[in-house]
């Protein structure tokens, strides 16, 4: 067996338990990635309003909320990074969702742009840099 497979079937240091707080946005990415892919494509055959180039983006942002979700569930060290970058990036979406989105895009806009922000500052937290495999092995005071 070569010694990297090795080393990570055998780590020494164990998983750190899930924080609570990354339980609940590992359920809001998810839960925010489906309602992202509804709402988006509800814009495409005319049952919601708002621009086509918009909700292909909505959707887009759908499909990475769920691989997000399953990311922080099983703390995925990709997760931690990728999410930062993405909800960041989401509230420039969810303004954009609130000023064009129509009636969907409004609601949608609103709850991304105060993701985009809670999330972010979540994650920089000790407990959960830790848990991501990103910080020290407990928090620091």
């Amino acid at each position: 067996m070569p010694t990297r497979s090795r080393d990570l079937m055998h780590s020494s240091a164990p998983k750190p338990k899930r924080p609570v707080g990354v339980a609940i946005i590992a359920i809001v990415a998810a839960a925010g990635g489906l309602l992202s892919l509804f709402g988006g494509a509800s814009v495409l055959p005319g049952m919601a309003s708002g621009p086509f180039a918009l909700a292909i983006i909505v959707i887009i942002f759908g499909i990475l909320g769920l691989a997000l979700g399953a990311g922080f569930y099983t703390g995925a060290r990709w997760a931690w990074m990728a999410g930062i970058i993405i909800y960041v990036i989401s509230i420039g979406l969810g303004i954009s969702e609130i000023v064009y989105g129509g009636n969907v895009g409004f609601i949608g806009g609103i709850i991304r742009t105060i993701a985009g922000i809670v999330i972010p500052v979540y994650l920089t937290r000790p407990g959960p840099k830790s848990f991501f495999g990103k910080g020290a092995s407990s928090p620091t005071k």
